[in-house]
């Protein structure tokens, strides 16, 4: 995913108690999250490095504790990043259908 809507007041009122740096380890998990649609692996050592705060390990884990969790899988899950990837990929099923059928009706 290439694309998603960022609702501010949503993300205001769920992150207002995060430190600077775990505001920042956020929004980059949230990126590489959609970017990767969805498969985030690693501990959190690792996502720390695969979100460029190495040095922030501790802020990534508290982030990672905070909002996501292990999935069945062993990724990092995040629900409602997962419902917004669900949803985009229907729209893009609807779309090919509708491209097979000659464009939009």
């Amino acid at each position: 995913m290439h694309y998603f809507q960022f609702n501010i007041g949503d993300y205001a009122s769920h992150t207002r108690h995060l430190s600077l740096m775990e505001d920042l380890a956020y929004r980059r998990l949230l990126d590489l999250y959609y970017l990767r649609d969805g498969k985030l692996f690693g501990d959190e050592q690792e996502i720390a490095r695969q979100i460029g705060m190495r040095e922030y390990v501790s802020d990534v884990t508290q982030v990672l504790r905070d909002f996501f969790c292990i999935a069945e899988d062993d990724r990092w899950s995040h629900d409602r990043c997962d419902a917004e990837i669900a949803e985009y990929r229907h729209f893009l099923e609807k779309q090919r259908e509708n491209g097979k059928l000659g464009g939009r009706p």
